[in-house]
């Protein structure tokens, strides 16, 4: 099973495309093959501190991540209905479970950007203790810096629309590269502690790719596809590199309730099974 990326939109300018993730899948065969790409043991641990042995301890952490907060460690007292009923509970607020989505993204940089990504936290300035990169997902490579926001929805358009027009959006780029010049302090600390200090020119010479991305339920209208496409042309940044890119992604599924229900429940017995209850 795979994904393949295939473009859909092109901006005027040509920095800025909006691909989709194709497949041959069915929708269900595609939740299960999400679940499989994130709660596989070895590449959900890449994400959260590469090359260092996973515990026990640390796995259920992870996986607790997936899980409503309330249902932490009682995990073997949860019924379907109590998964059920926290959806239900938060089914009115768009950012519920978009860290799922954006946990996805960082997997998918991976797979698709660059396979030495590691996730990193990103920080101009002088102070390496409290480092912030102002995207759901940083990611950093010898090659490749990648900044990323990602949304979990009920329709692309919504999503995408809320991603390109998100000040947020525009503002990480706008400010990383404003913030750069004349800056010869630039830290990337890797999420298990490890600091790279870049100097200006360094920094620069590094590839950058602001990603968005979207996970929404399936839309037969090809048309509202089509709408969503068109928003790379109201993308705007100044002074915008030429080997720097923006990229929009989006993968379709059947249901986003249901999904979030097989990912809480497939966590939920993931844990339980790394407990041994």
């Amino acid at each position: 099973m795979s994904l393949t990326i295939t473009n859909k939109s092109k901006s005027k300018c040509s920095k800025y495309e909006f691909s989709i993730y194709e497949h041959k899948l069915s929708l269900v065969d595609l939740d299960n093959y999400i679940l499989e790409v994130l709660y596989d043991e070895n590449k959900l641990n890449y994400l959260f501190q590469k090359d260092i042995p996973l515990s026990g301890k640390d796995r259920v952490k992870q996986l607790q991540r997936f899980i409503s907060s309330s249902f932490r460690n009682k995990e073997e007292e949860v019924l379907d209905n109590d998964i059920y009923a926290d959806i239900e509970l938060n089914s009115n607020l768009a950012t519920y479970y978009s860290f799922f989505a954006e946990a996805l993204l960082a997997r998918l940089n991976i797979d698709f950007i660059d396979l030495d990504l590691v996730t990193a936290v990103l920080k101009i300035g002088d102070n390496i203790k409290i480092t912030g990169n102002g995207a759901d997902v940083c990611m950093f490579s010898k090659n490749n810096l990648v900044l990323g926001e990602a949304k979990f929805y009920g329709d692309l358009y919504n999503g995408a629309y809320k991603i390109v027009k998100d000040k947020s959006f525009i503002s990480k780029l706008d400010d990383y590269i404003s913030r750069i010049n004349s800056t010869d302090n630039i830290t990337i600390k890797g999420i298990n502690g490890d600091i790279t200090i870049l100097t200006e020119e360094e920094i620069k010479k590094i590839s950058l790719i602001l990603s968005g991305f979207v996970l929404h339920t399936q839309d037969l209208k090809i048309s509202n596809y089509n709408k969503a496409y068109n928003l790379v042309e109201t993308i705007a940044i100044k002074d915008f590199p030429s080997h720097y890119k923006i990229h929009l992604y989006h993968l379709p599924i059947e249901s986003k309730n249901e999904l979030i229900f097989k990912a809480q429940r497939k966590a939920l017995d993931l844990i339980i099974k790394e407990k041994g209850l």
